[in-house]
C-alpha cells in the first residue's frame, strides 16, 4: 500500500536538501527517503508518520499537525481513513504492551546505511520509526496517559471531518478547466486569497476545496480541477489561451 500519498511528505529527496531547504521545511513535514527504494519497508511511512504524531509532535501542537498533513497530502480521503482504522487502534495497542526494552535494539545481520537506516534480510527499515522502539518509550518515559489523550484529539479531528463532510455543494455546469481559470484570475487580480506553499499558491490544497465546494460537471477527483491551476502545466495554457481567444478580462480587483 502506497503510505506515503497519505501524509504530507517532501518532493525533494532528504538526501538532496541543502541546510537551506531543510530550515524551510515545515517541523511538521516528513523527509522524503524514497531513495531507499525498492528495498524501503513498505509501511515505513506510516511508522514515520506515527513516530512523528506520538513522540515528535507536542501534544498542544497535535491538532496543528493533523490538519497540516490533511493540507499537505495527496489523498486527504486515504489520510482519514488510516488515521481511523490503523493509526488509533496502533496507538492502543502501543498503549497495552508499553515497557522499557532492555534487550538493547537493531536487527537481524545488520548493514548500516546513512540516516539511521539499515538493511536486514533485504529490507531496508530504521528502528527509531518501529514500533518496538514506540513501544520501549511509552514503558520508559511512561507515556500511556499522553498517548490515550492523543487518540481522543484524533478522534475529535476524525469526527469533526465527518460532520462537515457532506456540504451542500454549488452546482457548477461548466467544467473543471473553467472554473479553474476563473478561480485563478481572481486569485491574481486580488478578488481572492489562496493558501500558499513556499511562495506558491498551494494547488494541491485549492483543488481539493473547489471539488468540495461545487458539483462539476465531468469532474471526479480534485486532480480534475488541479492541472489547470498551475501556469506552468500546459493544460493551464491551452485552456488561458482559449479565454484569452475569446476576450475574457477581469480587471485588477482595486481597479478604479
Amino acid at each position: 500500500m502506497n503510505y506515503k500519498e497519505a501524509f504530507a511528505v517532501n518532493e525533494v529527496a532528504f538526501n538532496k536538501l541543502s541546510e537551506d531547504n531543510q530550515s524551510e521545511n515545515s517541523k511538521y513535514q516528513l523527509n522524503n527517503f524514497d531513495f531507499y527504494e525498492p528495498k524501503l519497508i513498505e509501511d515505513f511511512y506510516l511508522k514515520y508518520f506515527m513516530h512523528d504524531l506520538l513522540i515528535k509532535t507536542d501534544i498542544l501542537e497535535l491538532r496543528e499537525f493533523l490538519e497540516y498533513h490533511y493540507d499537505y497530502c495527496d489523498a486527504p480521503e486515504k489520510y482519514y481513513s488510516i488515521l481511523d482504522v490503523k493509526i488509533i487502534p496502533k496507538i492502543e495497542e502501543l498503549v497495552d504492551n508499553a515497557q522499557p526494552n532492555l534487550n538493547g535494539r537493531g536487527y537481524y545481520d545488520e548493514k548500516p546505511l546513512e540516516y539511521g537506516f539499515i538493511e536486514s534480510e533485504g529490507v531496508i527499515k530504521n528502528w527509531d520509526y518501529d514500533y518496538p522502539h514506540m513501544m520501549h518509550l511509552a514503558g520508559w518515559n511512561r507515556l500511556q496517559n499522553d498517548f490515550k489523550k492523543r487518540i481522543q484529539i484524533i478522534h475529535g479531528f476524525i469526527d469533526e471531518y465527518k460532520n462537515n463532510a457532506q456540504p451542500k455543494l454549488l452546482n457548477w455546469k461548466a467544467g473543471p478547466s473553467q472554473l479553474a481559470i476563473i478561480i485563478r484570475e481572481l486569485i491574481d487580480k486580488g478578488y481572492m486569497e489562496a493558501d500558499m506553499h513556499r511562495g506558491e499558491i498551494n494547488n494541491s490544497k485549492l483543488s481539493r476545496e473547489l471539488f468540495k465546494a461545487f458539483s462539476i460537471n465531468d469532474c471526479d477527483t480534485s486532480k480534475s480541477i488541479e492541472i489547470y491551476l498551475s501556469p506552468n502545466n500546459k493544460k493551464y495554457k491551452q485552456a488561458k489561451e482559449t479565454f484569452d481567444n475569446r476576450g475574457f478580462n477581469i480587471p485588477d480587483a482595486k481597479f478604479t
